[in-house]
């Protein structure tokens, strides 16, 4: 029975990396999500995702600020006229209000408590938008209307956790 012929290793090793190359090249470029970001009116913002219900309870609760250009989101399954309210606070925030990818309404200026006040003890205000959310975005105060954010500017997500989109 004839012996089959196969290729020199050296050979068959060379042809393996050709191969391979291309696709390690490939995976090189793809886009990655990064860290976490949202973009509105062409500037962009590093946020922190508030994931769980007590991620989301405690917010930016028991920070003393906000760097300039971050804020904090927080997604939601579905969209409603989620509440918030802002126990623990020590510094005033403006609360951004999206759905479907866009601003539906902005919360201006919301004052922080009094840091003597317990908010088990006391009734702290809650803060609703005019329309159902599917994502709520807090920055520093003021920050929405230095940048004149609105109602119906387009939003941009990216590493959120919700399917990355472009502003539309």
């Amino acid at each position: 029975m004839p012996r089959p012929r196969t290729a020199p290793v050296a050979l068959r090793t060379l042809l393996g990396i050709a191969l391979a190359l291309p696709l390690a090249a490939a995976a090189c470029h793809a886009p990655s999500a990064g860290p976490p970001a949202i973009t509105i009116r062409g500037e962009t913002f590093r946020v922190e995702v508030a994931r769980t219900p007590d991620e989301r309870a405690r917010g930016l609760g028991g920070r003393a600020s906000l760097a300039p250009g971050t804020g904090m989101v927080f997604p939601f399954e579905r969209a409603d006229r989620h509440a918030f309210w802002m126990a623990g606070m020590y510094f005033d925030i403006d609360i951004v209000w999206i759905r479907d990818g866009k601003i539906v309404d902005v919360s201006e200026r919301l004052p922080h408590p009094p840091p003597e006040l317990d908010p088990r003890a006391a009734a702290l205000p809650e803060y609703r938008p005019r329309e159902p959310a599917d994502l709520v975005l807090e920055v520093a105060a003021g920050t929405a209307r230095a940048r004149g954010w609105q109602p119906g500017d387009p939003v941009g997500l990216t590493g959120v956790g919700l399917p990355d989109r472009a502003p539309r």
